[in-house]
């Protein structure tokens, strides 16, 4: 059988055909290909490429020589005095939850569980049955302890009000009402007409509030009803079968008159809590051994105490001398004589000072 040239049979097969090589071609699949051609459809932002991101290219760094520069360690010694400084912390936190005990209280049982979980000895009467447990008694409230809808419902109706030639709040002469009460409104104004009987709206006086009035005087305070501040604290409160601490009445303990002026001379940084000088402070060493070759050099160093207590003041001062000595050795390392340095170390202060006078 021969298929003519225009036949739609064949043009259909070309057709996939063809569809067929562009799709083995750009290797997409359908999906991909038709959200390719919205995305030029759309432009803008969109239909661009994606680029590729920074150091696709760069060779493969070596983990093996990473870091390349030596990290600040603290030395032993201030090693060790920060591993003394956690060991008396730890023992303080033993030592402070022995003395508070648990924080979970012991809660005792509801009274009526006990009771409850008890069986009766005898039977309750009017049970009907010779069991020994005990029958669940519906609750009753008291005497007297109606609420105050029951109490509203026991009351009479009100009786409509008579009219009176008497004046409302406002001090104007009321009205008197002929006809029922409203039911529906605010504050009684609104009324709706019945249609059935045709009974026309009665005028009802107009509800506001009071006028302000700015010449009322307010009488001065008398000098007896101001309270007057005591010259001294309270007396602490006492409670029945409560001692009060010894200490209830003492007074703080004195603090001691800190010098708190600026150490003089160039102030150098260190790590916290470190004996190690930190780096980039090359040229200030360099500028105070040129500017002073021979010294003397006065090193004060601080340990940046936070506390009043004399073991952590202590400590502090160990790490002053510890970063002093450091800052020694590099002085010593710049040709100064070992002679003409002088250190010092401080409890409360930070980093360190490098001064040409004492």
């Amino acid at each position: 059988m021969a298929f003519q040239s225009g036949s739609p049979f064949r043009s259909g097969v070309l057709v996939a055909a063809g569809v067929l090589c562009l799709t083995g071609c750009s290797h997409k699949d359908p999906v991909d290909t038709t959200l390719g051609w919205m995305q030029h459809m759309r432009g803008g932002v969109i239909a661009s490429q994606r680029p590729p991101p920074p150091g696709i290219y760069d060779p493969y760094p070596h983990v093996g020589l990473t870091p390349t520069t030596t990290p600040d360690m603290p030395s032993p010694q201030a090693r060790a005095l920060i591993t003394q400084q956690m060991i008396r912390d730890r023992n303080l936190m033993y030592r402070t939850v022995a003395a508070n005990g648990t924080l979970m209280p012991e809660i005792p049982p509801p009274p009526g569980a006990a009771a409850a979980s008890k069986p009766a000895a005898t039977p309750q009467a009017g049970n009907g049955s010779g069991s020994g447990t005990t029958a669940t008694q519906p609750a009753t409230l008291p005497e007297g302890t109606a609420g105050a809808i029951m109490d509203a419902a026991d009351a009479p109706p009100p009786q409509p009000a008579t009219p009176t030639t008497a004046t409302d709040k406002l001090g104007k002469p009321a009205l008197p009402s002929t006809s029922a009460p409203s039911t529906g409104g605010l504050f009684g104004a609104d009324k709706k007409k019945d249609a059935g009987k045709g009974e026309t709206e009665v005028a009802m006086p107009e509800i506001g509030m009071p006028d302000v009035k700015t010449t009322a005087q307010t009488p001065p305070t008398p000098a007896s009803a101001i309270p007057q501040i005591p010259s001294g604290p309270p007396a602490p409160p006492s409670f029945p079968g409560f001692n009060i601490p010894s200490d209830a009445y003492l007074p703080d303990a004195v603090r001691p008159n800190y010098d708190l002026s600026d150490a003089k001379g160039t102030a150098i940084h260190c790590v916290p809590q470190s004996d190690q000088i930190s780096s980039g402070q090359d040229d200030t060493f360099a500028k105070l051994v040129t500017k002073t070759p021979h010294g003397p050099f006065y090193v004060r160093g601080f340990g940046s105490a936070a506390s009043l207590d004399a073991q952590a003041q202590a400590d502090a001062v160990q790490l002053g001398l510890l970063r002093a000595q450091n800052i020694a050795k590099k002085l010593i390392d710049l040709k100064v004589p070992a002679s003409a340095i002088h250190i010092r170390g401080d409890a409360f202060g930070m980093g360190a000072r490098i001064a040409t006078t004492p």
